[in-house]
């Protein structure tokens, strides 16, 4: 049986008595792990400025000399008619058969927002 180094040497094998894979084995497998992620990472960074050239004339509104980006007021939007749905739906005692009634609401004031969206600036 062979001492560990604490610092092994790349190019050494080392075999344990146990029958545990080699040490180069186990770096080779890292090195493509690594060379996957570099991929992917590679890719993501050429991939990023391609999809944030949508954002550079985002719609806004001077409000009182501020300017206001308009998600926020499709957002504001989108939570008043989830609201009025909300009332809707409880006097018609729909709520009570909802299996996880505030995941849907949320959800129905995403849609709603989406749907201002892209009726107006679409």
């Amino acid at each position: 049986m062979q001492p560990l180094a604490l610092w092994p040497n790349p190019n050494v094998t080392l075999r344990l008595s146990r029958g545990l894979p080699d040490v180069n084995t186990q770096s080779t497998k890292r090195n493509r792990r690594r060379k996957i992620s570099l991929r992917f990472l590679s890719s993501l960074f050429l991939l990023v400025p391609l999809v944030l050239i949508g954002c550079s004339h985002a719609p806004e509104y001077s409000i009182f000399g501020s300017f206001f980006p308009v998600w926020i007021f499709c957002s504001f939007g989108g939570l008043l008619l989830m609201t009025g749905a909300r009332a809707l739906i409880v006097r018609t005692a729909i709520a009570e058969h909802l299996a996880a009634p505030v995941l849907f609401y949320i959800c129905m004031a995403v849609f709603f927002s989406c749907v201002l969206w892209l009726l107006f600036y679409s």
